[in-house]
């Protein structure tokens, strides 16, 4: 009974020393994800050299083709700025889906300023879609970006026309 005691007392105490251990890469993670987020939200393009790998993989939708390299990101997000200047992500939530990936639902939303299309500049659009972010010990090694393009272009004024039967 004695034995039997301590053992389970060994159980507990080993249940509040593993429970009570600090959780830093998701902190770090959380801080990651934050400050990429304000990137996209207008902040400083540079500021992704601390957080992102170097290979930082970006895959959207509708072809969701690899776009490989920091650089590569920063065009990303630079062309969406100069069309939409005012683009914004809001955060929804977040799930983290393990030790290398979590995944954000959000709303996006921006008004139209490409100065090539006057038909529907300044028309102002906005979708749901979601990012499986992946990471690496606090570094933020790729996203894979979801989102309903043809909401977003139907408020940009755009039809979907359906080709003519034969």
């Amino acid at each position: 009974m004695k034995k039997l005691l301590v053992f389970f007392i060994f159980l507990l105490l080993l249940f509040f020393l593993t429970s009570c251990q600090q959780q830093k890469p998701e902190n770090q993670i959380n801080a990651a994800v934050e400050k990429y987020l304000y990137v996209w939200n207008g902040g400083i393009l540079d500021s992704l050299d601390a957080i992102t790998s170097e290979n930082f993989q970006l895959r959207i939708n509708p072809t969701f083709e690899a776009k490989t390299g920091r650089n590569k990101l920063k065009e990303s997000i630079s062309r969406t700025r100069s069309i939409f200047p005012d683009f914004t992500v809001k955060e929804k939530e977040m799930i983290m889906l393990g030790d290398t990936a979590l995944a954000i639902t959000w709303d996006i939303n921006g008004t139209y300023r490409n100065p090539q299309d006057s038909s529907n500049y300044g028309r102002k659009t906005e979708a749901s879609g979601f990012s499986v972010i992946f990471y690496n010990k606090g570094i933020i090694t790729g996203e894979w970006i979801g989102y309903s393009d043809l909401t977003w272009y139907k408020n940009l004024g755009y039809e979907l026309t359906l080709p003519k039967r034969k």
